[in-house]
């Protein structure tokens, strides 16, 4: 029995530049024999990063919240408590739908791992480790940052905005006067070291994949 078997390229995996960044095309690479290894592969590896991209692109809206949370603290306007409910209620909404896709993630990695099992070639399940250990590393740091996210929602539900009077420049001079890092979010968080590190590990865990049922799992022509 012939399939298709598609695999996510590995340029969607990118750090996106900008909200308004449109994703690549999936890339559908070969036909291939249906076998429990070749299966397993094709499986788990694509229910695994099919979501992880989505997160990505989560990740690449909660980055324009960010934005925003860093100039309402940095030069508040006359209207700077509806804007910091407005980031605060977003970035509750966004972490909430990564948090609640780690699960089922982990799982298919687990379950991509445990499927090198299925082949007597060592080779071939070493590769398949390679892939799951890449798709691993990225889960670990989309995990993360999504725990990060989700203490920071909690933190500015309890900020007591109504008692705060914010001065031009900042909300009271004691945080005006924390370092640099600890009064931009992002660089307080790593935000962006965290999704290169995503973006870069989920590259190669396609690359990985790719080749390897190109190797293996290719239909005879």
């Amino acid at each position: 029995m012939m399939f298709l078997f598609n695999l996510v390229a590995a340029v969607l995996a990118v750090t996106l530049p900008a909200p308004s960044a449109s994703p690549g095309v999936p890339k559908t690479i070969i036909t291939v024999k249906s076998s429990p290894y070749c299966n397993s592969l094709g499986t788990h590896f694509n229910d695994a990063l099919v979501p992880m991209l989505a997160n990505d692109r989560t990740f690449a809206g909660v980055s324009v919240q960010l934005d925003d949370l860093n100039q309402v603290f940095l030069d508040p306007g006359p209207n700077y408590q509806q804007e910091y409910l407005h980031v605060r209620d977003m970035i509750g909404k966004q972490e909430q739908v990564v948090n609640n896709s780690l699960t089922e993630i982990q799982t298919e990695i687990t379950a991509l791992r445990q499927g090198s099992a299925l082949t007597a070639d060592p080779e071939a399940a070493a590769e398949v480790h390679l892939a799951a250990q890449d798709l691993q590393t990225a889960y670990d740091h989309q995990r993360q940052l999504a725990i990060d996210l989700q203490e920071l929602h909690r933190f500015m539900i309890s900020y007591p905005l109504s008692r705060v009077r914010p001065a031009m420049g900042g909300f009271n001079p004691q945080d005006m006067s924390a370092p640099e890092a600890e009064r931009n979010i992002k660089t307080y968080l790593h935000f962006e070291p965290q999704r290169d590190i995503i973006s870069t590990n989920e590259g190669r865990a396609a690359d990985v994949a790719i080749a390897t049922a190109e190797k293996y799992c290719a239909a005879q022509q």
